[in-house]
């Protein structure tokens, strides 16, 4: 038996406060000063990448803005798992509090597959859709992009999944996958993706707003996702655990009641574990667009019968699976 030693483990970082097999930890992630592991544990001392990092962020802004301005009728297309029904509720959201009034498409699992299929995109530029926007999905999607640029509709592709050998014929393509893997962005989610867009418009904006109303959200897709935490990802995650735990969102409200959470002790387990497959087994087993409209909707009624939809398919995904 030929036995191999492990490296010898980097120096931590001179931390008095914290534990020594603490601080080990953090250097075996290469963390080594008392900066970055302020940082890696307390997300108020963390400080995120700006959203303009992403390649193609300054240009999709540009494009999105001038379709507010205009009045043009924005499509956003996402998929059926958590992150992309998430990231669909972010940038619809965000849309909406620009004034715009944008409709939303999520791939029916039954009949469709990820991507943006054909017939489905037809029948939404032949309602009148001006600008396509992706989120958690598009990068492969060569044959739909094409069709709706012949049709002179712009799409503006937001993805994190790995690029093609040759990419679709968007306007405007952010993607974290562009960026180095030591870059902070790197490990982004769809979701992750869809709040820097999100936060880059209303950068824009002279409307005062806010990105934090989205975290809770956000951490709700990262963490079902199973996104590597870390970067930028990490704070995301720790900042919208926090928005989670506080949550006014009617619909998040309406289904922690159902599953019985308390909203003040939530902890990632609860989004991966109890939320996470509730958001699933819609997509998974009948149409994910009502996710879009729950984790939107500012009705409580709304939200309470659209939460006991979810409560039923995930009742049918247990009996499938035991």
């Amino acid at each position: 038996m030929r036995w191999t030693e492990l490296p010898a483990s980097p120096t931590p970082a001179p931390l008095p406060d914290l534990h020594p097999l603490v601080a080990q930890a953090l250097a075996r992630r290469g963390i080594l000063t008392p900066d970055a592991a302020l940082a890696f544990l307390d997300p108020s001392h963390y400080r995120p990448a700006p959203a303009s990092d992403l390649p193609g962020m300054e240009q999709a802004v540009s494009r999105l803005m001038d379709a507010v301005r205009l009045g043009q009728r924005i499509c956003v297309w996402g998929d059926f798992d958590v992150d992309g029904q998430t990231a669909t509720a972010v940038l619809v959201s965000a849309l909406r509090s620009l004034g715009a009034d944008p409709v939303y498409y999520l791939p029916v699992r039954s009949r469709e597959s990820h991507g943006v299929s054909l017939p489905a995109l037809k029948t939404i530029l032949d309602n009148g859709a001006q600008l396509l926007v992706t989120c958690d999905t598009g990068i492969g999607s060569h044959e739909a992009i094409t069709y709706a640029h012949r049709r002179e509709v712009d799409t503006i592709l937001t993805d994190h999944h790995d690029l093609p050998p040759q990419l679709p014929q968007a306007a405007v393509i952010v993607t974290p996958r562009m960026l180095p893997a030591s870059h902070p962005l790197a490990t982004l989610a769809g979701v992750g993706v869809a709040y820097k867009l999100a936060e880059a418009l209303y950068e824009q904006s002279a409307a005062g707003l806010q990105p934090d109303d989205l975290l809770d959200l956000v951490a709700l897709g990262l963490i079902a996702d199973l996104a590597a935490l870390t970067g930028d990802c990490r704070y995301l995650a720790q900042k919208g655990l926090e928005a989670l735990r506080r949550t006014q969102r009617a619909g998040l409200q309406a289904m922690m009641k159902l599953a019985e959470l308390d909203p003040a002790h939530l902890t990632e387990e609860h989004v991966g574990f109890t939320l996470g497959p509730r958001l699933n087994a819609l997509g998974r087993l009948g149409d994910a667009n009502p996710a879009v409209e729950l984790l939107t909707t500012s009705d409580p009624a709304r939200a309470r019968l659209l939460a006991a939809q979810l409560e039923n398919y995930n009742a049918q995904r247990r009996r499938l699976t035991e």
